[in-house]
């Protein structure tokens, strides 16, 4: 070992491992987020690969791929998979469309009235369980509104079973989706429209273009990316959308309305079945894990521009 002189200090690096701050300061976030996520993760893989109930602890036995196999042949999972893709997809369509509209028509807006953007973004900040409770009663079947006001208006003859009857029930939860959601389309999208410089605006103007064509080649195109990238976001939020639809429908009637995260749900603390809900659960992070990997690519394809 070299000797070093006592009046000069020993060069840095030796004898020690420098940490950066930065890393010493993300390090109890990691941490944490590792016991909360890594750990159940890990968790889930390992008892997927098993039969194991809660209710029969003492059956315990490895099945390896017995679990995934199951799905193949299990009908729930086919549907809860199918209403997923629906919910989602015509959730983020929808919202989509009328959040750009209303996006479009705010703009427009004259200063003075623009406190009604802060009115609009109200039902993004309420809580799913509260916004599943209001469209409960909003469609309940005796005191609901939407049964009263479609009655007035000569739709139907009678008060319908919105919450009671498999299609009508998923027509319900959608809506309540919808418009949970807007307000985030709508913010995103204003924002994306006062980024687009007035240059360009004042010039599409001064070539006649009338509102329309200013759409098409202005407005559009400067929100690709924030369409894309806000599409890809709340297919990822409606994927795991649990509160709202539980709060209304519990996933029924019988699986009518049960997403991915209501069957598992139900499969682990209904029917106790925690391998088979593991190997669910495995599936349902891989298809999240896909999106995301989707959305981060996007992301990072949009910074680049």
């Amino acid at each position: 070992m070299a000797n070093w002189p006592e009046s000069q200090d020993k060069p840095r690096g030796i004898g020690r491992i420098r940490i950066p701050l930065h890393v010493k300061l993300i390090f109890p976030a990691v941490f944490v987020l590792g016991i909360v996520i890594l750990y159940p993760l890990i968790s889930s893989l390992v008892l997927s690969v098993f039969h194991y109930e809660l209710t029969r602890p003492d059956q315990t036995k490895l099945s390896v791929l017995e679990n995934y196999t199951k799905m193949i042949h299990d009908d729930v999972f086919w549907l809860s998979l199918k209403n997923t893709i629906i919910f989602t997809g015509v959730s983020v369509v929808i919202s989509l469309i009328v959040g750009l509209i209303g996006a479009i028509t705010i703009d427009q807006l004259p200063q003075r009235l623009a406190g009604v953007r802060g009115v609009i973004l109200v039902p993004w900040l309420i809580p799913g369980v509260i916004v599943g409770f209001l469209f409960m009663l909003i469609f309940d079947v005796q005191v609901g509104p939407v049964n009263m006001i479609l009655e007035h208006l000569g739709i139907i003859k009678e008060f319908l079973p919105w919450l009671m009857d498999d299609k009508l029930a998923n027509i319900a939860v959608i809506v309540a989706n919808i418009w949970n959601q807007i307000p985030f389309y709508i913010l995103m999208f204003t924002a994306g429209i006062k980024a687009i410089p007035a240059e360009i605006k004042e010039a599409v103007i001064v070539e006649g273009a009338g509102r329309w064509e200013e759409f098409l080649h202005i407005t559009l195109p400067h929100l690709r990316g924030i369409l894309i990238i806000t599409s890809l976001l709340m297919i990822i939020r409606n994927f795991n959308n649990f509160p709202l639809i539980y709060t209304m429908t519990g996933g029924g009637p019988v699986y009518s309305t049960t997403t991915f995260v209501i069957y598992i749900y139900r499969l682990a603390f209904e029917q106790f079945n925690i391998g088979y809900a593991s190997a669910v659960g495995v599936v349902w992070c891989l298809v999240l894990l896909v999106l995301s990997s989707l959305y981060v690519k996007m992301l990072s394809k949009q910074d680049s521009l």
